[in-house]
């Protein structure tokens, strides 16, 4: 990864700012065109070093529910289990882990309904062994950046 991809990844993840152009203000921060910074951007969705750009909000007060759920996947099914579960827009956070539970994610709904739907449709994956649902009780907040 080039030292400027770096640095577009840390403005996007650190500084990015709430106006109506973010992008042209970041591309002029970076010494790019908007059109590279736009190129740039689509190039790390494709590779997968991102999935998306936008904000986190709070589940709770948002009225969801929000649960960290662990599964033990056998290893040949980790990446479509993974995949699986990274095409719900819920689901904020998905970690593989060197653990009995490997597969480590969490997962915010409105209702129980909709939290027990999706549950149920992980259980049925092929090789996902068993399932720990772990609902929040208290949030503790962190600021998460990745260091490039």
């Amino acid at each position: 990864m080039s030292q400027k991809e770096k640095e577009i990844l840390k403005v996007l993840q650190s500084d990015f700012p709430i106006i109506e152009n973010p992008y042209q203000v970041l591309a002029k921060r970076l010494g790019i065109s908007p059109k590279q910074l736009l190129l740039k951007i689509e190039k790390f969705k494709q590779n997968k070093t991102i999935r998306r750009i936008g904000a986190v909000a709070s589940a709770a007060h948002l009225g969801y529910k929000s649960m960290l759920i662990a599964a033990r996947v056998k290893p040949e099914s980790v990446e479509k289990t993974a995949a699986f579960i990274n095409s719900f827009e819920n689901v904020t956070h998905n970690y593989l882990r060197k653990a009995e539970y490997n597969l480590w994610f969490t997962y915010s709904a409105k209702t129980s309904k909709q939290i027990n739907s999706f549950i149920a449709k992980i259980k049925k994956l092929k090789g996902v062994e068993e399932v720990l649902v772990l609902p929040a009780t208290q949030t503790f907040k962190i600021k998460a950046e990745f260091k490039f």
